[in-house]
C-alpha cells in the first residue's frame, strides 16, 4: 500500500494478465485498478457485509485529483449514515415485487388483483435491474394493454407508482420513477345494477343452481354488498346468533384494521343456516379442498347469469345492486357508505342513474308546454300546470301521411 501520487499511478507498470491493484494509503477504499491496458481509479468500501466497489474513472479521462475528491465524498457520505447509490446493490424488479408482496400487498383490499398483474403482466421484467426499466418502457406496456383493457392498464401504471416509491423508501432504488409521468386512459365508470324485473329471474335461476356454495356466496353478495374475497374467506367463527333475528358478521379487514361489523338480514340467515358445515373445515362457503374455501366461482356465475338472461351483469355488479337499491330505498349516503364499507365518503352521482325519473318527469312536463304553446288547441298554460288534454304534435306536419301513421 502506497500514496498515490501523479507519478506513482503513471509509472505503475500495466498487468501482464488479470488485474491488480494499487491501493491508496492515505484515503481508504481509494485504489488505482490495473489492468493489461488500462488504467482505473476506483473506491470500494465494505457495505451491509458484503464488499462493494464502484468506477471512478479512467487515468487520463478523470485526473487523480478529480478522482481522490469522488473517493473522500463518498467516504464522507458513509461515515454520515448515507450509503451512496453507485454502492449499492443493484436490485431487480423480481426483488421489489417480492418484498411489495410480502411487506405491502398484505394491508390492501387489492392485494389478490395486484399479484395477478405481477403475475400476468409484469413476470418477463422480474431480471431486470430497477434503474434500467425506463418510462417509454412503462408507457409502451401501457398503451398495448390499453387497447383491450383500459382499466387495467391503468392500475398497471398505478401499481408501479407505487411499487418504485416504496423502492425508494426501501433504499433499493434512487432516481426518477418511471410510472410517475404516464396519463392514464380515461375509464367509462361501470352502473351496470340489477333492475326490478332482472330480479325474479335471478332468484329462480340462484334456485337451480347445483352447488349450494357457490349459490348461497351470491346471495350473500346481493343482500350485504360484501367483497368477493371477504364473502369467500368468510368463517363460522366469524358469523354470531345465525339462528337468532340479530345475526351479525364480524368481517376481518386487512392489516390491523378493527373489524367491519355488518348486520346480516334474516333471509340471509336462513339460506347460511341450511349450508352443510363439518367440523374440519372452519369457511363458510367451502370449497373442494377439505380444509379450504371457494376460490373462483366464476363458472357458476355464467350459468346463473345465463339461466336468469343477465349475461352482461358480472359479479361485482351484485354489490352496486345492493348499494343502487339502499340508495332507491331513500337511504342516506353516510349509511350506505358503512354498510359498504367505504375507506371514502360517497359521492350523489355514484348513483346519479337512480334518478332519472324526477328528470324525465320534468322533461316530459317542459315538452308538452313547448307544443302546447306552438299547437293549435290554445295558449301556453300557466307556470306549472300540467295539461291534462292530448297536445297535437305540431312535427306531424313534417312527416309524409305514412310517418304519421308510426309517429306517436
Amino acid at each position: 500500500m502506497t500514496t498515490l501520487t501523479q507519478s506513482v499511478v503513471e509509472n505503475a507498470p500495466y498487468s501482464p494478465a488479470g488485474q491488480m491493484f494499487l491501493r491508496d494509503s492515505d484515503l481508504r477504499g481509494f485504489a488505482l485498478r490495473i489492468t493489461k491496458g488500462t488504467k482505473t481509479f476506483v473506491y470500494e468500501k465494505r457495505v451491509h457485509g458484503r464488499m462493494r466497489r464502484t468506477t471512478l474513472g479512467r487515468l487520463g479521462v478523470i485526473s487523480l485529483e478529480e478522482a481522490r475528491s469522488q473517493a473522500s465524498k463518498m467516504a464522507g457520505d458513509i461515515a454520515k449514515g448515507v450509503i451512496p447509490s453507485r454502492l449499492r446493490k443493484r436490485a431487480t424488479f423480481g426483488e421489489l415485487a417480492d418484498r411489495y408482496l410480502e411487506l405491502h400487498a398484505p394491508r390492501k383490499r387489492s392485494a389478490r388483483n395486484d399479484r395477478a398483474v405481477l403475475r400476468n403482466h409484469l413476470a418477463g421484467w422480474r431480471p431486470r435491474v430497477l434503474s434500467e426499466i425506463k418510462a417509454d418502457q412503462v408507457q409502451r406496456l401501457h398503451e398495448e394493454l390499453g387497447r383491450k383493457t383500459p382499466y387495467q392498464a391503468n392500475r398497471l401504471v398505478a401499481l408501479l407508482r407505487k411499487m418504485y416509491n416504496l423502492a425508494e423508501e426501501w433504499g433499493l432504488f434512487t432516481g426518477e420513477n418511471p410510472a410517475a409521468r404516464i396519463i392514464f386512459h380515461r375509464e367509462e365508470k361501470r352502473r351496470r345494477f340489477l333492475q326490478p324485473d332482472e330480479l325474479p329471474r335471478l332468484f329462480e335461476a340462484l334456485k337451480e343452481e347445483p352447488n349450494e356454495h357457490a349459490r348461497a356466496a351470491f346471495v350473500t353478495a346481493l343482500f350485504t354488498g360484501a367483497r368477493r374475497d371477504e364473502i369467500l374467506s368468510m368463517k363460522w367463527e366469524d358469523v354470531s346468533d345465525l339462528t337468532k333475528e340479530r345475526a351479525v358478521w364480524r368481517i376481518r379487514q386487512p392489516g390491523s384494521a378493527p373489524l367491519h361489523l355488518l348486520p346480516l338480514p334474516a333471509p340471509l340467515a336462513a339460506v347460511l343456516c341450511q349450508l352443510r358445515k363439518t367440523d374440519d373445515n372452519p369457511y363458510v362457503f367451502a370449497g373442494r379442498n377439505e380444509h379450504g374455501h371457494l376460490v373462483n366461482v366464476k363458472r357458476a356465475w355464467r350459468r346463473i347469469r345465463t339461466k336468469a338472461g343477465i349475461e352482461d351483469v358480472r359479479i361485482n355488479d351484485l354489490r352496486r345492486t345492493f348499494g343502487a337499491w339502499l340508495a332507491a330505498s331513500g337511504e342516506s349516503l353516510p349509511l350506505i357508505g358503512q354498510a359498504l364499507n367505504l375507506s371514502t365518503p360517497l359521492s350523489p352521482a355514484r348513483f346519479a342513474d337512480l334518478h332519472l325519473d324526477p328528470i324525465r318527469e320534468a322533461l316530459e312536463r317542459n315538452v308538452k308546454r313547448m307544443l302546447l304553446g306552438k299547437g293549435k288547441i290554445g295558449p301556453a298554460f300557466s307556470k306549472g300546470a300540467v295539461p291534462t288534454t292530448t297536445v297535437q304534435n305540431p312535427l306531424m306536419a313534417l312527416t309524409s301521411p305514412e310517418q304519421k301513421e308510426k309517429t306517436p
